[in-house]
Order: structure tokens, then C-alpha cells, then sequence
């Protein structure tokens, strides 16, 4: 239930938000599926790699550009992971 009343409220606020494009749908919504599979914890860390594979997005630059730009919107907090090594940690937003 907890999942699919953050979905109805991420698409309640982006359908107000024109600076909110596809493709930032689709990385929220394959960022909320790992969430959801992983038992909805505090915060979930993710891989460039697993992401880019998930979203179809070809490019890693675009799909941390719009990482980057959920976060500067207020949709998600976002830690960059420091080496490749190292998983990126996000954590979802109360919209």
C-alpha cells in the first residue's frame, strides 16, 4: 500500500511540474521498483550500470543527469557514489 500511495503522489506532483520529462519518470519509477523489491527501506543504493540496463537509457551521463535533476527538484536526495566501486545512495522524497 505504502508503494502505490507514493506512486499516486509522485503523479499527482509531476503532472504540475513542467520541468518533469520521460525520462525522469522512468529512472523514478525503476529507482521505485528497486525500493519496492528491497522491502521499502530508508534508502537504497544503486549502480550507474543496473540503472542503465533497467531504464533503457544508453547513456550514463543521461541517466545521472536526470538523477541529478530529481534531486535539485526535490523528488529524491541523492549521494553519488565517491568511486565505480561503490553504489550511489538515494532516498525518496515525502511529495
Amino acid at each position: 500500500m505504502l508503494v502505490f500511495q507514493h506512486l499516486a503522489d509522485f503523479f499527482e506532483t509531476v503532472s504540475q511540474d513542467p520541468r518533469i520529462g520521460a525520462n525522469h519518470i522512468v529512472v523514478y519509477l525503476a529507482l521505485m521498483n528497486i525500493w519496492q523489491s528491497q522491502n521499502c527501506p530508508h534508502q537504497i543504493e544503486v549502480a550507474s550500470y543496473e540503472m542503465l540496463q533497467v531504464t533503457r537509457i544508453r547513456s550514463p551521463d543521461t541517466y545521472l543527469k536526470h538523477v541529478k535533476e530529481l534531486a535539485v527538484f526535490g523528488y529524491i536526495r541523492y549521494q553519488p557514489a565517491l568511486n565505480e566501486h561503490v553504489k550511489a545512495e538515494i532516498q525518496f522524497r515525502k511529495l
